[in-house]
């Protein structure tokens, strides 16, 4: 699976087609991420995915601020990583289907 959420955070989406179709992407996940990270996460994954992605700290780092094992930091983010990435999918599957739809329907009229 590819990861979604790195791609996102580092703004390397040059593999995922046109740059239509990567603003419309980075649209959609920055519409749909807030809401998984609200709804899907425990406070603890939220916590160390903001820390890694957005604070720019290592495990270490991340660890010793939360006063856990780097192990158990590593864990946290595998678990949230998986759990973003597989929603995300979903996302872009069914935007994917959408604008294929919408592309259709302009060349038939």
């Amino acid at each position: 699976m590819m990861d979604l959420i790195d791609s996102y955070y580092s703004g390397d989406d040059r593999d995922s087609g046109d740059l239509d179709s990567q603003k419309v992407s980075r649209s959609a996940i920055s519409s749909v991420l807030p809401l998984i990270l609200k709804n899907d996460l425990t406070n603890r994954q939220r916590d160390c995915l903001k820390m890694k992605y957005v604070d720019e700290l290592n495990q270490a780092e991340i660890a010793k601020r939360l006063g856990l094992s780097q192990p158990t930091v590593c864990r946290h983010i595998a678990m949230a990583k998986s759990i973003v990435n597989n929603r995300l999918s979903y996302c872009l599957v069914v935007l994917n289907r959408a604008n294929n739809m919408w592309i259709n329907w302009e060349n038939s009229h």
